[in-house]
């Protein structure tokens, strides 16, 4: 039987790749694609999702040594690294809620939302990132692991290192907030 693979597993792991590449393979091969997900979710742009991630683990990998798995999980401190590499990107960058004309865009493709949709539907989505950002870091973390990441309360218990029933309980007062902060905003 398999050991189950957990918060203090992958604290653990943490630790040895410091040394280990074996470690360090069996953390990238696991956290990758979370990671992955993770950024894609955020931008919605393969290539930048591609750049972030490979920041992420140059920087996930320069810093191991000062991980301590006495002061949180693993994938809290690797996502927290992946939020720093995109809150430098963006930034860096000057963002602009302009709707840009896509060269791809089809009038006769009913599939394809009009570049006035696309604005609509980017503008809706700063709402919610600016929404989600009000509630407390615990709360966005399980929506972002929920939602971006599909992963289940049981997955998540384990990677926060709480109770599942704990996940379901912080996820239902963060849709709750969410749609008071947004009712507001109407």
């Amino acid at each position: 039987m398999s050991e189950v693979k957990n918060t203090a597993y992958w604290g653990r792991l943490a630790v040895k790749a410091v040394s280990d590449s074996a470690a360090l393979t069996e953390l990238y091969e696991y956290y990758f694609p979370r990671v992955y997900q993770y950024l894609l979710g955020k931008t919605k742009d393969r290539g930048l999702a591609d750049e972030l991630v490979s920041d992420t683990f140059i920087r996930m990998y320069q810093h191991l040594e000062q991980f301590d798995p006495e002061k949180g999980a693993f994938s809290t401190w690797l996502f927290r690294i992946a939020q720093n590499v995109m809150n430098k990107y963006y930034g860096s960058k000057a963002y602009t809620m302009n709707a840009p004309w896509d060269e791809a865009f089809d009038p006769a493709d009913d599939r394809q939302d009009t570049p006035e949709g696309q604005a609509l539907t980017r503008e809706r989505t700063e709402e919610l990132r600016a929404a989600i950002l009000q509630l407390p870091e615990r709360q966005q973390k399980i929506l972002e692991m929920t939602y971006w990441l599909e992963m289940n309360s049981n997955e998540i218990a384990g990677q926060l290192g709480i109770a599942p029933s704990s996940v379901r309980v912080a996820l239902k007062q963060a849709r709750d907030k969410l749609k008071g902060i947004l009712k507001e905003k109407d």
